[in-house]
């Protein structure tokens, strides 16, 4: 008879009280940087820098790629140039050129995006004028930049602005 007991309190009882206790699950909030990066299809890639040479910063993810930035990307965005040793945090767009870095656990700001049509784009300049609805503006694009010139005049894109208001990435929409 205890056997019953115990078997049909361990049937019933035990699942209906695991299963009427509430779960208290809760995620971090979304880092807004990390939001936006997504959203522009890039990775966020993790490093220590391993070396400075002629003005680039070498960093080493631990799957063994080195990524490059260049100093003075890092100079004109205000931050301090790291240092070998340093962990870093990168974002990386899909031909693997870096978007933005910052050190290890101090995040960034946010980039904007802007959709509009490319009215005009000059690489030798680093200038580019995009037309929204509320008209045209110019831009200037992060020097390191290069990767814009498959994307014809009067195409629909949306770019990527960094909070030193520099176009760091350009996608064109997909119709």
């Amino acid at each position: 008879m205890r056997r019953k007991i115990r078997s049909l309190f361990s049937l019933f009882v035990i699942p209906t009280v695991v299963l009427m206790t509430p779960l208290a699950a809760q995620s971090d909030p979304a880092n807004p940087e990390d939001v936006a990066h997504m959203k522009a299809g890039h990775k966020k890639v993790e490093g220590v820098v391993t070396e400075l040479k002629s003005g680039l910063i070498l960093v080493k993810s631990p799957t063994g790629a080195t990524l490059t930035l260049t100093e003075a990307a890092a100079f004109r965005q205000g931050k301090p140039v790291p240092k070998v040793g340093d962990e870093m945090t990168l974002w990386v767009n899909e031909g693997n050129m870096v978007m933005a870095a910052h050190p290890k656990g101090q995040p960034g700001k946010a980039s904007r995006f802007i959709t509009g049509t490319l009215s005009s784009i000059d690489n030798g300049k680093s200038q580019m004028t995009l037309s929204t609805s509320e008209g045209e503006r110019g831009y200037s694009l992060r020097p390191e930049s290069r990767m814009f010139r498959d994307i014809a005049v009067g195409s629909a894109v949306t770019i990527e602005v960094n909070e030193m208001g520099e176009v760091i990435d350009i996608h064109k929409d997909k119709k």
